[in-house]
């Protein structure tokens, strides 16, 4: 006779039994796992595809919008040159002239230079030639803040140093078309012996800060300064409207900025 199997054998025997049934409704959970992730996928691609015609819809409207409200924006283009400075005491010797727009918040710059510098030239009369460029284009969505144009002349000396000549600034033309315009230059003076000193030895007076020339409150604090006249500034201006019907008359409602 043969005799049972010791209890150790049949407790592996059971153990192997339970692994493998354990081993075999894993294999069963993830075969039906697997099936419903590609049930899902399947069924998240079409869905993708069902809303794709509405998502290439939905960005050509926001193009369109976008390219209409650029269409829309008020645009002002300034081209000109500046033409020559004169009456300036070295002209003979070399004047130059440093410039740079200034506007306020409701105006973007889109291209151009905003600031520069003429070339240094000399004449035997009283007129400097530069011929100097101006091109910028701006973005405006109020008349408010119209762009203005700030100048410092530089001129040279009897020894080669160069010292401030005057300052001066204008607005722009708020019309389109072409137009000419003059700026009276001036410059700060000090003393009797400042003046004696800035005749001889060209260390003229000096502005600290732009702000005092064509800020909001220059007025304020420029009339407490005493200048003398010193030259002019003779630029030629054109001035280009975009968008500027249909959409806010700026010329109408805005009045021409004090000079």
């Amino acid at each position: 006779t043969v005799g049972k199997p010791p209890a150790a054998h049949r407790l592996a025997r059971s153990q192997d039994t339970l692994m493998s049934n354990v081993d075999l409704e894993s294999a069963k959970g993830a075969s039906s796992n697997d099936d419903t992730r590609g049930k899902l996928s399947t069924m998240l691609k079409a869905r993708i595809q069902d809303l794709k015609p509405f998502r290439e819809e939905l960005q050509c409207r926001k193009h369109s919008s976008k390219e209409k409200l650029a269409e829309k924006i008020p645009e002002v283009i300034f081209t000109g040159e500046l033409v020559h400075g004169e009456g300036f005491r070295g002209t003979q010797l070399g004047v130059a002239c440093s410039w740079h727009f200034v506007w306020d918040d409701p105006w973007t710059l889109l291209e151009g230079n905003f600031r520069g510098q003429t070339q240094l030239a000399a004449s035997t009369d009283c007129n400097a030639p530069w011929n100097h460029p101006l091109d910028i284009h701006f973005a405006a969505r109020s008349p408010l803040g119209w762009p203005k144009l700030v100048m410092q002349v530089q001129e040279l000396d009897e020894h080669g140093c160069s010292h401030v000549a005057g300052y001066g600034f204008c607005h722009l033309p708020v019309t389109p078309g072409s137009s000419e315009l003059t700026v009276c230059c001036w410059r700060p003076t000090g003393s009797v012996r400042d003046e004696i000193s800035a005749y001889f030895l060209g260390n003229t007076s000096k502005l600290t800060s732009y702000d005092i020339i064509s800020a909001k409150a220059a007025w304020a604090n420029r009339c407490r300064l005493v200048t003398i006249p010193t030259g002019k500034v003779i630029l030629n201006l054109n001035v280009i409207l975009r968008n500027f019907e249909g959409n806010i008359d700026m010329l109408q409602h805005s009045r021409a900025p004090p000079v």
